[in-house]
């Protein structure tokens, strides 16, 4: 408690405290208008920006002023939230508050609401700490040029309003693991007995290999000597790495019979730094930037689900990773068309649970615990003239909330609407190029896509990456999907036309380039109908340069009027909550939303519906 008493005392001030629940108070009033889990009363001003009245019970009001956005979103100022309590305004807008005085209107159950604001304090602690961070300005990232290090200063996912919860991590483990703290870290390794593990990867890697590149020879050598010390035969074990605090809050209390038989040995820290990425449990080396990526279970829970590695799908990873790499080395489109990175998860270790792993039905946080997979590194594919960072830092509102994508566009020389072209010509020709041909679809929000840019930042290729979690086949029998291995089409979700098109409506569009639209509109009035009318003529290009796929384009139909409208945190909040499921959630869709690339030209889009989260009284 000693060690984190300073940094209690320099961030959780009075000041950032409210500073920061004035901010996610307006992204809690922005998100769930969206989702229409609130509705507020709206009176149009004589400068064209809406007053809106959100009407509670006990005579409870928050006011606030907010311009509409094309997805049938608002554009809150923050700075006009005001809270009335029988009338009288009062001094300081809390998001606990705020939750006590609408959590029944909304329809969250008291038992939620008790975790709720524990997740939604842990997420204001780390704003608080992110708010503290004296150099987090845009020109200071952009010198930074090393995407492992940019990570570190983004803000968590844009659409979930706790998007910091990290349930499970006391304070201390907070400042020594959260991304945003920039801590370097080193992981500890297990010798794992070959027998109780499978240990699988691409075609053109082995074991030996592997390790020989991830483990400096003193650590190999010291691990080594370490198994031999304890008279365990060397060659009977893997080594493998895992964070420590999945080390002392799970496996040591999991797998105590396995660690008495020594099926499990903890052998101690490697020598190299690592820095955590965004996802949290995923781990970019900073001894060695040309080292692979690690991704590990960390079995805390952020945003929807446990951070753990599921056994089958880790298991399978690298054979996923073989299949697309194939595919794509093979299509000239992928290389002369267009150029796209793919970020192999190319080797894997997993240790199944010997009991819970045999359980059908129990919670699947017991079924993720021990594993790894390890995934190449974006460093090896660029030219020494090249940068990358992830797409999420194209939506990045620094601590000023100056945008990084306007620094970004200065330093281009282009216009925006230039730069706009080149990031939307790099972008959607190979997702729709996968989609189309192959029938496969990937996830592409920020955290999943890269982009790489030259030294000049403009946008010169995409990275896709997180293959085994987020890629999903069609239900079509494609004879593109024939040379897919069994296992592969046992363990894939395949989906309906319509569900592989919202990877690309929802994944992309809404938490990509809804809030995209938004910054380019705020910041530099660049108006949204400009934008959505260069993502509608980059895909119709690739439509028309591609006739001989007309059918699976008609099929899949990305460009319809309509698509459906998902909800993540009415999924977290009303309909899953704080329960322990036997799978991961799946969010569901409720309601239609206007798809605003479906418009080949702006006359078509007469008016912006309010119907979303409001009652409008002109």
């Amino acid at each position: 408690m000693e060690n984190s008493l300073p940094q209690i005392n320099q961030t959780i001030t009075l000041n950032n405290w409210l500073k920061v629940n004035q901010q996610l108070v307006a992204k809690i009033l922005t998100e769930f208008m969206y989702e229409d889990l609130l509705t507020t009363t709206i009176q149009l001003l004589p400068d064209g920006v809406f007053q809106h009245c959100l009407e509670l019970d006990d005579n409870i009001e928050y006011r606030f002023t907010a311009e509409k956005r094309i997805f049938g979103n608002w554009q809150i100022d923050k700075d006009s939230i005001s809270y009335y309590r029988q009338g009288v305004k009062q001094n300081e807008l809390l998001v606990s508050e705020f939750m006590r005085n609408s959590y029944q209107k909304i329809g969250i159950d008291e038992l939620t609401l008790g975790h709720l604001l524990r997740e939604l304090n842990h997420t204001l602690i780390a704003d608080c700490h992110i708010l503290n961070t004296s150099d987090n300005i845009n020109s200071h990232l952009l010198n930074i040029r090393q995407a492992s290090q940019i990570e570190g200063y983004m803000r968590g996912h844009p659409w979930f309003v706790i998007n910091k919860g990290r349930l499970g991590f006391s304070y201390q483990e907070y400042l020594n693991s959260a991304p945003e703290m920039r801590n370097l870290q080193k992981l500890a390794w297990l010798g794992v007995r070959k027998n109780k593990v499978t240990f699988n990867a691409i075609d053109d890697l082995n074991y030996q290999q592997l390790i020989i590149q991830e483990l400096a020879e003193e650590d190999l050598n010291k691990f080594q000597q370490l198994l031999s010390a304890q008279n365990l035969i060397v060659q009977e074990y893997y080594l493998m790495p895992i964070h420590d605090w999945q080390w002392q809050r799970q496996i040591i209390q999991l797998y105590p019979e396995d660690i008495a038989r020594n099926n499990i040995v903890y052998l101690g820290h490697g020598s190299d730094d690592y820095l955590a990425t965004q996802s949290i449990r995923s781990f970019n080396n900073q001894s060695d930037y040309r080292k692979f990526q690690v991704k590990l279970p960390i079995s805390i829970f952020n945003t929807a689900v446990y951070r753990g590695l599921p056994h089958e799908r880790t298991e399978l990873a690298p054979l996923l990773t073989q299949w697309l790499k194939d595919i794509h080395e093979q299509d000239s489109f992928f290389h002369q068309k267009t150029r796209l990175i793919m970020l192999g998860e190319i080797a894997s270790i997993s240790y199944a649970h010997p009991i819970y792993n045999q359980i059908d039905g129990v919670p699947y946080q017991y079924q993720e615990l021990l594993g790894v997979i390890w995934r190449e590194n974006v460093n090896n594919y660029l030219e020494k003239s090249e940068f990358v960072m992830s797409m999420a830092a194209l939506i990045h509102l620094d601590k000023n909330n100056e945008p990084l994508v306007i620094e970004l566009i200065k330093r281009s020389g282009l216009t925006i609407a230039q730069w706009l072209e080149q990031l939307f010509l790099v972008c959607l020709p190979p997702l729709l190029h996968w989609l189309y041909k192959y029938g496969i679809a990937f996830s592409p929000h920020g955290e999943n896509t890269m982009l790489v840019m030259d030294e000049n930042y403009q946008p010169k290729a995409l990275v896709l990456k997180d293959f085994i979690d987020d890629v999903n086949i069609s239900q079509h029998n494609l004879k593109s999907l024939n040379s897919m291995p069994i296992k592969l089409q046992d363990t894939l979700y395949q989906l309906s036309n319509e569900d592989m098109a919202q990877f690309i409506q929802t994944g992309l569009f809404v938490v990509l380039y809804r809030y995209l639209s938004d910054i380019l509109l705020t910041h530099a009035d660049y108006p949204e109908t400009q934008f959505w009318q260069q993502v509608h003529t980059e895909i119709e290009k690739y439509h028309q340069s591609h006739s001989e796929l007309s059918e699976q384009i008609q099929g899949i139909n990305l460009l319809k009027p309509q698509f459906k409208k998902l909800n993540l945190n009415r999924l977290r909040l009303i309909e899953v909550g704080y329960a322990d499921y036997h799978q991961r959630p799946k969010v569901e869709s409720r309601l239609m939303m206007n798809n605003p690339a479906s418009y080949k030209t702006w006359s078509e889009y007469t008016s912006l519906k309010t119907s979303n989260g409001a009652k409008v009284n002109v």
